[in-house]
C-alpha cells in the first residue's frame, strides 16, 4: 500500500483544461493510482505567486475542481480529512483524497482565510513555495547575468511574527505544517516551536544530492527526534547531483540510494513518499504513479525489510496524520 504526500495534478488539470482526474496522459490519475495500490495521495493545491494576482480566489477555485473530480468518482476515491476516513474509504475498497495546499500565501496574510480553507477540508499547508510571503521565506533566489540561476540557503530569515502564528493556529486547528521550499532559517523556526509532528512532504537530503530544497543531516535529525516526516521526492534535481554521463531523469537507482541515506540518518519512522508527480516535467524511469510499485520492488532486492518497506510507503505518513490531524 502507499501513501502519497504530495502530487500537483489538479493544478495541472485546472491549467490544461479538458483532462479529467479519472483518466489523463498526466502522471496521476485514478487508473494508475489503483495500479499501485495507493490507498492516499495527497492533492496539493499550488500557487505560483509570480502568475497569480489573487491567490485566495485561485485556491478556492482549485478546490472547487478538486471537489468536482473526487465527486464524480466516489465509486474508486473519496474525501479524507483524518485518519479514520482513511481506514473507512480504505475499508471500502476506496483511494482517499486529501487535500492540501502549496505556497501559504492562498491565505494572504489572514487567520479567517485559513479557518476557511480548514473548513473547506484542507489538512496540510505547505508554508512557502520558493517566495517571499507573508508568512516567512523560502531559500534565496541567485542571479547570474540578470538570469535566474537557482537557489542557496538562508540561514538567516525564517518565519515572520505572522507565521509564527500561523503555525501556532494550524496545529491547533489539526491541520499538518509543511515545510518543503521553506528556508533553512524557516525549518529550524518550526523545530524550535512545534508541538505536533510536521512534514516536509516532498523533500530528499542535502548531503545525498546537494540542493538547497532538501534537507541538512541536522534537520533530519532533529525533525526525527519530533516524531517528524520527509516524503521521498522523486524530481531528478533532488535526487542526484550528476547527469553528465546520462539523461536526466528519475532513476530507480538514486531514489532507492535516497532512501538508505534518509533512513540511516533519521531511522526507519523518518522516511515517507511524496513524489511530486505532475510538478515537473522531467520524465522517469518508471513512467508515473502506475510503476511506482517499481520502488517497491527495488527497495525489495536492495534488502529493505518488510516492516520498513511498510514503513516508509504507508505507516509513517499514517502515524502523523493519526497524531497531527483532528
Amino acid at each position: 500500500m502507499i501513501v502519497d504526500l504530495h502530487c500537483d495534478t489538479i493544478s495541472e488539470i485546472y491549467k490544461k483544461k479538458g483532462l479529467t482526474l479519472r483518466e489523463n496522459n498526466l502522471m496521476i490519475d485514478i487508473k494508475k493510482l489503483k495500479k499501485s495500490d495507493v490507498i492516499l495521495q495527497c492533492f496539493a493545491m499550488f500557487t505560483h505567486l509570480k502568475d497569480v494576482s489573487e491567490p485566495y480566489k485561485y485556491v478556492n477555485a482549485l478546490i472547487d475542481l478538486y471537489e468536482e473530480e473526487i465527486n464524480k468518482n466516489k465509486s474508486d476515491i473519496d474525501f479524507a480529512k483524518n485518519y479514520n476516513d482513511v481506514l473507512e474509504n480504505s475499508d471500502n475498497k476506496k483511494i482517499s483524497a486529501f487535500l492540501t495546499i502549496e505556497e501559504g500565501e492562498a491565505i494572504e496574510g489572514s487567520i479567517e482565510k485559513l479557518e476557511h480553507f480548514y473548513k473547506r477540508g484542507v489538512r496540510m499547508m505547505t508554508l512557502t513555495w520558493n517566495f517571499e510571503n507573508s508568512i516567512g521565506f523560502g531559500n534565496k533566489r541567485i542571479t547570474k547575468n540578470g538570469e535566474f540561476a537557482g537557489y542557496v540557503p538562508d540561514t538567516e530569515n525564517g518565519l515572520k511574527p505572522f507565521g509564527f502564528e500561523v503555525v501556532e493556529k494550524m496545529e491547533e486547528l489539526g491541520m499538518i505544517v509543511d515545510v518543503s521550499h521553506m528556508s533553512d532559517a524557516g525549518i529550524y523556526d518550526i523545530i524550535d516551536m512545534s508541538k505536533r509532528p510536521f512534514v516536509a512532504s516532498h523533500s530528499n537530503a542535502r548531503a545525498v544530492c546537494n540542493h538547497a530544497r532538501n534537507l541538512t543531516d541536522d534537520m533530519i535529525k532533529k525533525m526525527a527526534d519530533k516524531g517528524c516526516i520527509s516524503g521521498l521526492n522523486f524530481y531528478p534535481e533532488f535526487l542526484s547531483a550528476d547527469f553528465s554521463n546520462r539523461e536526466r531523469k528519475a532513476y530507480i537507482k538514486d531514489a532507492v540510494e535516497m532512501l538508505k541515506y534518509m533512513v540511516k540518518v533519521g531511522g526507519s519512522e523518518f522516511v515517507a513518499l511524496g513524489s511530486d508527480y505532475d510538478g515537473f516535467d522531467d520524465t522517469l524511469e518508471w513512467k508515473d504513479a502506475s510503476g511506482t510499485k517499481d520502488l517497491i520492488d527495488a527497495m525489495e532486492k536492495e534488502g529493505f525489510t518488510h516492516s520498513l518497506i511498510e514503513n516508509i510507503t504507508y505507516k509513517n505518513a499514517l502515524r502523523v496524520i493519526k497524531e497531527a490531524v483532528k
